[in-house]
């Protein structure tokens, strides 16, 4: 018996403490009631007594969800008067999922509706809860005129107009018209449907003993690991363009293409489509695009606000944001793996031209000279070397050098050949070069009259010698960087050319002052964007 009333007094404390903490986690408690509407009815005998709520009580009982009000749990209604509910018939949706984004479990005073609290609806989608103006509430589109209606079973809040429930992010992107066919497929393609054994129900077995099920399926995307932008509970962002953004993207890398010298391949373009499809994907919500200047995806991608062009006026969805892309640059260390030339190439520019883009110092001798063969089988591919080889008187205090401008070569039309001048977007680049290195003197290496390199030990046949070192072509020695110089940075706000200098340093094992150029290659910088 003792034991017994020990543990009826112990249910009558947890029951209390129960009902004190069922009262604070739905909103009930520490309410002033002396300041709102408490009644006695239950939400739907409450709306029915009220005139104004009549249009909106008509269409739940139509739509068979009137008796989800009288349900002993508590919820929040968001309640729309007569004049607001001649909407309904106007909206392209069908007016159950209407009228249930406007009934939620749990009950929500006013007092708990702050911004950004987002609450799960009875159609399965949530409403946001924002308050962008002292004193005033919105749910989605809608403004609270008459809040804190209390009743027995919950609160109704009537609204100014009805809710329009957003569509997902997902439900957004499979609907995208032709012209965005190009990111909506590529984000479907990679769609499947798989069988859900564990909500499907066994209905039978087949003649084989297997079992017979009602089959449900699910639709898997490996996207969705990442960034589930299907799923309501998500909150994510997605910045979607066009296929002429990004015809106008690739036609932008092709003319910059060109400017440098390097085809523009068709595994170029996967590259930067590859880019494009990690970079459009934020598992966050972007609210004030801009304020930060790098965003990184989903997939590790970053994209800097201050070069990509963005729409700022977000579509709002049920899962996040959409943003439209107006302008898309793919960045330059994610599409140019190197800008590479040859030096000799200055023997293609037309005699006329020399002057302005070349200046030899205390040069005695300058000529194109094939030097050591080549052969790589597996590639298929032999020749000569060829460099750029210059002699010079040494003259102490008047070292042998170059001012070079990089030229490339041009196929032309009737077969000839021709140089024309480099030009490269500006950035941070690392900078590499290559010579014929046996007993080559030592270098100075500057770009745009800024030392890169002083006293440079380019003797070494490795990585010095032509371009047989660093991310050569696997498995051979062909195609490679050769040596890392320094880092580099080309100045300014467009595509422009440069200038490197080369100048003896020391005679290092050299017998007399000369310099046999091979290449340079720029390589950008993860800071070159």
């Amino acid at each position: 018996m003792k034991n017994f009333k020990y543990i009826l007094g112990l249910l009558v404390l947890l029951c209390v403490a129960c009902e004190e903490t069922w009262d604070e986690h739905y909103g009930l408690e520490g309410t002033d009631e002396t300041a709102q509407v408490v009644s006695e009815l239950n939400l739907l005998d409450y709306l029915k007594a009220n005139p104004d709520y009549a249009k909106f009580v008509e269409a739940l009982e139509e739509q068979g969800i009137a008796e989800e009000l009288t349900r002993d749990q508590y919820l929040s209604v968001w309640a729309v008067n007569n004049e607001g509910m001649e909407a309904l018939q106007q909206m392209d949706m069908e007016a159950e999922f209407v009228l249930r984004y406007h009934i939620n479990n749990l009950t929500y005073d006013m007092s708990k509706l702050r911004d950004g609290l987002r609450l799960r609806s009875l159609n399965g989608k949530y409403i946001p809860v924002t308050k962008k103006v002292e004193n005033t509430i919105q749910v989605a589109d809608a403004t609270i005129t008459n809040g804190n209606q209390f009743c027995q079973n919950g609160v109704v809040h009537e609204i100014s107009e009805l809710m329009v429930p957003d569509e997902s992010i997902y439900n957004y992107v499979y609907k995208l018209s032709d012209d965005f066919s190009m990111i909506r497929d590529s984000v479907f393609a990679a769609n499947d449907t798989v069988f859900d054994a564990q909500n499907s129900i066994p209905i039978g077995v087949d003649k084989s003993g297997n079992t017979i099920y009602d089959s449900a399926f699910v639709i898997e995307n490996p996207i969705f690991e990442e960034v589930d932008f299907r799923s309501e509970f998500s909150q994510v962002t997605m910045f979607v363009p066009s296929n002429q953004v990004v015809a106008n993207c690739f036609d932008n890398l092709q003319g910059l293409y060109d400017q440098f010298g390097k085809p523009f391949t068709r595994e170029d373009s996967l590259t930067a489509w590859n880019w494009i499809m990690d970079a459009v994907f934020y598992d966050e919500v972007v609210e004030d695009y801009g304020t930060e200047e790098d965003l990184i995806s989903a997939f590790g991608a970053r994209w800097k606000t201050s070069v990509q062009g963005v729409n700022t006026q977000y579509k709002r969805m049920s899962n996040g944001r959409i943003y439209d892309v107006n302008f898309l640059k793919i960045p330059n260390n994610v599409h140019i793996s190197a800008i590479k030339q040859l030096f000799y190439y200055y023997e293609f520019v037309p005699d006329e031209q020399r002057d302005e883009l070349f200046t030899f110092h205390n040069a005695t001798e300058i000529r194109a000279q094939g030097t050591d063969n080549y052969s790589f089988p597996s590639l298929n591919v032999s020749g000569t070397y060829t460099i750029l080889r210059l002699f010079g008187d040494n003259i102490p205090g008047q070292p042998l050098a170059v001012d070079y401008t990089p030229v490339k070569l041009d196929r032309n039309e009737d077969g000839t050949t021709s140089a024309s001048v480099v030009e490269v977007p500006p950035g941070e680049y690392n900078l590499y070069m290559g010579v014929q290195s046996k007993n080559h003197p030592f270098l100075n290496v500057y770009i745009d009259d800024q030392l890169v390199a002083s006293e440079l030990n380019v003797e070494p046949s490795s990585p010095w010698n032509y371009d047989r070192s660093t991310n050569t072509v696997s498995g051979t020695k062909w195609d490679g960087l050769g040596g890392l110089v320094g880092v580099v940075n080309i100045e300014g706000d467009e595509i422009r050319t440069f200038k490197i200098r080369v100048e003896v340093a020391l005679l290092g094992k050299s017998s007399r002052e000369e310099m046999k150029l091979y290449h340079w290659a720029l390589v950008p910088t993860q800071n070159n964007y």
